[in-house]
């Protein structure tokens, strides 16, 4: 089982990439995706849209992840490698988690996966302004992440090279993709995220 685990700020696109990625690898890899959907709150906002989709869905509430679940998001992950063994699991964080900080629990208590990457989904429009009132909480999401993708950049309306740019000196060693079109990945972005998941 390969683990994909998304992060990024609220609204920065990670269903809408998310469910692209899935649709991608069961349409056209032919291989079986389970999604934990992470959201705070009393009823996840996207559980009909995901479950529309066709794809299993395991709702996780109650809290931030980085508190209250974390240890239901574990136990999630064993039951579903258990009992569903999928090819990929696709884990959706809350917009406040850190990713690097789940991966870190995953690493310890997971060890049974093929592959993990955790990918951090960047609004482009909005990286600026959220850097500025948010600092610590948008910079940590990107500073320990495997793959980020700067969403939305063809509507953003600002300078791509310099969000690139700070984006890098957060985190030099991750590599930077980039999605147009109103937040739709290409084909050659799906393509690139599968492949990046598939390597150890």
């Amino acid at each position: 089982m390969r683990i994909l685990l998304f992060g990024g700020f609220l609204g920065s696109g990670k269903t809408t990439t998310i469910l692209q990625v899935a649709k991608y690898i069961t349409e056209q890899k032919q291989e079986t995706v389970a999604l934990i959907e992470n959201e705070i709150g009393e009823a996840g906002i996207d559980d009909k849209l995901l479950s529309d989709s066709g794809l299993q869905v395991r709702p996780l509430f109650g809290g931030c992840v980085c508190c209250q679940i974390t240890s239901d998001l574990i136990t999630a992950v064993r039951e579903i490698h258990d009992t569903i063994k999928p090819d990929w699991l696709v884990i959706e964080m809350t917009g406040l988690a850190i990713p690097g900080n789940i991966a870190k629990l995953i690493n310890e208590y997971c060890n049974f996966y093929s592959g993990f990457k955790t990918i951090t989904l960047v609004d482009m429009g909005r990286w600026p302004e959220l850097k500025e009132i948010l600092g610590p909480l948008v910079t940590g999401q990107v500073e320990k992440t495997d793959l980020v993708i700067i969403n939305k950049a063809d509507i953003a309306g600002c300078d791509q090279a310099e969000i690139i740019k700070d984006i890098k000196e957060i985190v030099s060693s991750a590599p930077i993709m980039v999605a147009s079109a109103a937040g739709k990945l290409s084909h050659e972005v799906l393509e690139e995220v599968i492949r990046f998941g598939q390597t150890h």
